[in-house]
Formats: structure tokens, sequence, C-alpha cells
């Protein structure tokens, strides 16, 4: 699971903290501002701190919901969950045979009745092949 870097959180006094002014040497809890998940004040060699989720003491569904959640890993599993559902969807059957309700006759091919020229009271006529 991909977040993206957080800058900005609440500490425990509900105030809002950036990462900048975290003191290192205190033990200073921090939340997400969308989420509310515990945060990681972290800290690499470039100086430029941040927090990040604990991912390891929050459920993964909460952390779904969080506006730091990567965007590219959600697109991709949004794109996931559509193909799956595209999948599991009947064959696309045509329609040869009409029922026209306004004049009570059958034609085949295409919807419009070949008789009263409307398509509006047409309604197909399931074949049991």
């Amino acid at each position: 699971m991909r977040m993206l870097k957080v800058f900005i959180a609440y500490d425990a006094t509900d105030k809002i903290v950036s990462a900048k002014q975290h003191q290192p040497d205190t033990q200073q809890t921090y939340f997400c501002q969308s989420c509310g998940c515990p945060l990681i004040w972290c800290n690499n060699l470039n100086g430029k701190p941040w927090f990040s989720h604990d991912l390891y003491r929050v459920p993964v569904e909460q952390l779904r919901g969080c506006a730091y959640y990567d965007p590219e890993v959600k697109s991709n599993e949004r794109l996931a969950k559509l193909r799956h559902m595209v999948q599991t969807l009947p064959p696309v059957v045509p329609t040869k045979h009409w029922h026209c309700s306004w004049c009570d006759g059958t034609h085949t091919g295409a919807k419009p009745c070949k008789r009263c020229h409307t398509d509006i009271y047409c309604q197909p006529i399931q074949s049991d092949a």
C-alpha cells in the first residue's frame, strides 16, 4: 500500500503542526487531517521532514478512504474492479425479432416497425435458442 507524504498534521491537542515544527527529542503523537490515523515523523538526508501513515496500526480499509492514499494505486484498483465487472456481464445478444404493440404486428431486422414506422412501441421477442 502506498501513501503520499503528509506535511501538515494534527498533534494530540488538535493543533495543526508542520513536519518542520517537530522537535526530534519529543515523543509527540501526530494524526492525519484526512482520516485521523496516527502518523510517524520522518526525515531524510536532505533535511526535508514529512509525516507518514503508520501502515501497521491502521486497517487497510480506513487507509483507502484517506485523501493521501496514492491516486495512482486508487486508479489501478478502480480499473481492476471495472474490468472484473465487465468480465462478469452476460454476453450481448442482438435482438432480431420485434413485436409492435401499436399495430400488433411482428417484424425482423431493425427496431422501427415496417408497417407503422414507429419504434417506441416495438418490444423485443425473446428467442429460445
